[in-house]
Order: C-alpha cells, then sequence, then structure tokens
C-alpha cells in the first residue's frame, strides 16, 4: 500500500506520462489483489474491465479513462505526426489522480 500512497502523493506536477504511468501500477494493484497477474497494457486494460468494470466492483467510467490514457501514451510514444495538447495532458493529470484514488478506495475498503 505504501506504493500505491506514493503514486497517488507524487503525481502532480509530474508529466502526463507518469501519470498514465501511475494508473498502470495501480491497475496492476487492483488486478493482483485479486490474483491476477498480467503485464502487458493491453492486457491489464482487458482484465479490469472484465475483472472489476464489467461486474461493477470498479465505475466504467475508470475503466474508459485507463483506456483513453494508454491510447494517449501510444500517441506520445509512437505517433511523431500527433501532438498532444496541454489541455489534454491537464485532464490527463487530473484522470490519473481520480483513477488512482478510486483504486486506493477498493484496494484500502
Amino acid at each position: 500500500m505504501l506504493r500505491l500512497n506514493s503514486l497517488y502523493d507524487d503525481i502532480l506536477p509530474m508529466p502526463p506520462a507518469k501519470s498514465i504511468t501511475a494508473m498502470f501500477y495501480a491497475a496492476k494493484a487492483l488486478l493482483a489483489s485479486e490474483g491476477i497477474d498480467v503485464v502487458k497494457h493491453s492486457a491489464v486494460e482487458s482484465a479490469l474491465g472484465f475483472h472489476f468494470a464489467k461486474t461493477g466492483k470498479l465505475d466504467p467510467r475508470y475503466h474508459r479513462m485507463f483506456i483513453n490514457a494508454r491510447k494517449i501514451r501510444e500517441i506520445a510514444d509512437y505517433d511523431i505526426d500527433e501532438e498532444i495538447v496541454e489541455p489534454d495532458a491537464a485532464l490527463k493529470l487530473e484522470e490519473g489522480r481520480e483513477f488512482v484514488a478510486a483504486v486506493k478506495r477498493l484496494l484500502v475498503g
């Protein structure tokens, strides 16, 4: 839990990539709490949807946030022609905080 607290407390003023990374590790921690071990972002996304969003354990909007964050990360990492504008980056930072806080609530109870 200390690691998750650190991710949550330190997420701002990080760049969006760090926020997205925090979301990824928070999602992995949530999945691990159910004995689910996945590695790739795409596998985490699928498992999060199947085991948490579809079952109602996690509000589906958080799953959508995770999906959108992964898309932004892929654009930032691989699409040299696409630009991520500041309002999108600021939104991802806020969504990262919300997502990590939601996961923390589920893990802590």
